[in-house]
């Protein structure tokens, strides 16, 4: 290569370096100044709107609108914007960028079926599909005692729920009776008939007394007319044989 044609080239890449700088340089400045004359406006409200009016409201004030993602909300409608970022009333450069959240509308739980079964079972089943147990009240029922009657909400899928509510039987015992007149009456009957009714005779005491036949009801414990439940023993005085 001869000393003139080395000095060209050189200049060309002297001329392209200074060419590459200039346009760097001037793209530079033009951010600058784009930067420098863009105003400050107020972020608007976009919850509630869809994606091409969130983008038209955005685009009014000179912003830009980017879709970030989806999250579960009840109060929003499926497809509607849940959440945004920088908030409505902020301050923001136009030409910046919203970050939006769509909405996927409530969360559906699936709440298993616990009625008829014991409250420890269905306390295990709701936490197993994690739902506590919010409320538990009890009532006199002929059912066994801790037997769920009726829960709420009830199985099945739903939205998205707190925790459930539980009504439990306390059993029979809790339902009154009115104790009946025993006294003068064969005291085996008596003791069969009290048993069929669920009331436990706990004390036979048999005692001498004259002109009454061998195992009638002299006394008994509670009285007639007293009020007794499940939980009531009976205690009876019967005579004996002289």
């Amino acid at each position: 290569m001869t000393f003139r044609g080395f000095i060209g080239r050189f200049f060309k890449r002297v001329a392209l370096a200074t060419a590459l700088l200039g346009t760097a340089a001037l793209s530079a400045v033009l951010t600058m100044r784009s930067i420098l004359s863009s105003q400050e406006v107020s972020v608007p409200s976009l919850i509630g709107k869809r994606m091409p009016e969130a983008s038209t409201l955005a685009g009014r004030q000179q912003l830009l609108v980017r879709l970030e993602g989806r999250r579960y909300d009840p109060r929003v409608p499926l497809d509607q914007v849940a959440a945004q970022d920088p908030p409505p009333g902020t301050g923001l450069k136009t030409h910046r960028t919203i970050r939006l959240w769509l909405s996927m509308g409530p969360q559906r739980v699936s709440v298993p079926a616990v009625e008829g079964e014991s409250l420890r079972t269905a306390r295990l089943a709701l936490e197993q599909a994690g739902l506590p147990v919010e409320h538990v009240v009890e009532v006199d029922d002929p059912a066994a005692e801790g037997t769920v009657l009726v829960q709420r909400p009830p199985a099945g899928q739903v939205d998205e729920v707190r925790g459930v509510a539980l009504l439990v039987s306390r059993g029979s015992a809790g339902i009154d009776y009115v104790m009946p007149d025993l006294i003068g009456r064969p005291a085996g009957p008596v003791i069969e008939t009290l048993g069929r009714a669920g009331l436990r005779v706990a004390d036979v005491r048999y005692r001498s007394y004259p002109g009454v036949p061998a195992g009638t009801v002299l006394r008994q414990v509670p009285a007639a007319g007293h009020r007794v439940n499940l939980r009531t023993t009976v205690t009876l005085d019967v005579s004996k044989a002289s």
